[in-house]
């Protein structure tokens, strides 16, 4: 039967602040570091024997959240597996390992500066300015001649004279395409 204990910490700091901050507090804690790869995040370590432990192989996660933010987990477990004393002293050895590391870890954080997180006023950008405002001007199709530039104001006063209804053939100065009166001027 083996046993392991694990854990784990979000931290409001960089992934770099974190890792780095790992690699001299597990010596400092009386750990031995076996190995590490910042690329992929992992430190493998030990604790070596004592009297209420055969000893443990400690494996620490380090993972990047956000750019400002870092989450460690940690895993314990005994090197060897004696008898069930052996397994049941090793359970409260493995959970303070796991303790000690991240409170180590956090006391040397305290010395770091934190990263600042751009407020989300800064983040946002601006909306960009409206265009200048431009005359739209209308071509109408009435009795068999295209007639215009006209405003929408002029096509809507010629609406109330009765020379031009919603359904009089109108066109957008600039385009090619017909459409009636009531579908370009609202």
């Amino acid at each position: 039967m083996a046993f392991e204990s694990g854990g784990g910490q979000r931290f409001p700091y960089t992934y770099d602040q974190v890792f780095s901050g790992l690699l001299p507090v597990i010596p400092a804690e009386g750990l031995k570091l076996k190995s590490h790869d910042k690329d992929i995040g992992r430190i493998e370590c030990a604790a070596g024997m004592s009297m209420m432990s055969f000893g443990e192989n400690i494996s620490i996660s380090v993972e990047d959240i956000d750019g400002f933010s870092t989450r460690v987990d940690i895993q314990s477990g005994l090197k060897f597996q004696g008898n069930q004393n052996a397994i049941f002293t090793g359970e409260g050895r493995n959970a303070k390992n796991v303790r000690t590391i991240i409170s180590a870890l956090t006391n040397y954080l305290k010395t770091q500066k934190k990263p600042e997180r751009p407020s989300p006023v800064q983040q946002a950008a601006p909306p960009p300015p409206l265009p200048p405002t431009k005359t739209v001007s209308f071509f109408i199709y009435v009795n068999d001649q295209v007639k215009g530039p006209f405003s929408a104001a002029q096509i809507n006063a010629l609406m109330q004279v009765d020379s031009v209804t919603p359904m009089t053939p109108c066109c957008p100065e600039g385009s090619q395409e017909w459409q009636t009166v009531a579908d370009c001027i609202s």
